[in-house]
């Protein structure tokens, strides 16, 4: 109980597979609460702690010709703010569903898209060969299984 979860093995994987364990049980707890608490014990007093997060209801209509900072509960913006988002988007508040801050990984990938001087750093390209038809065709099953 006073192991560390992460020193026993314990990966991304294995975390998320905890917290569903965890909710089945009616033992919710958010994910940052184990990597803030990750020596058992801790996270076990932590337990019963955590409280569902209301997400407040789009007020962003398809019916919507404006979009008012009074409509964005999830975000503060200025209207001005909301004016140059809507100005980008095309098609303009039609084609926009909700605004709100990016989570820190979608903030962590847009830095290291915008400081890459060429392409995109998160798309990978690789040339494949193959022998002869038969094992590219067996290639090809296989990727579409995975698709599937």
């Amino acid at each position: 109980r006073h192991d560390h979860f992460f020193e026993l093995g314990g990966h991304s994987l294995l975390a998320v597979q905890l917290l569903s364990r965890l909710r089945r049980l009616s033992l919710g707890v958010e994910v940052r609460t184990l990597f803030a608490r990750p020596v058992l014990a801790d996270l076990a007093a932590s337990l019963g702690s955590h409280h569902e997060v209301a997400v407040p209801a789009n007020l962003i209509t398809e019916q919507s010709t404006a979009i008012t900072p009074q409509m964005l509960p999830l975000i503060e913006l200025t209207q001005g703010e909301i004016d140059r988002i809507v100005a980008m988007v095309p098609g303009g508040v039609g084609n926009i569903q909700d605004i709100y801050g990016l989570s820190p990984l979608q903030d962590g990938i847009l830095f290291h898209h915008l400081l890459a001087s060429r392409g995109d750093p998160y798309l990978l390209v690789s040339q494949m060969a193959f022998a002869d038809r038969g094992l590219l065709e067996r290639y090809l099953g296989a990727v579409q299984q995975v698709v599937d």
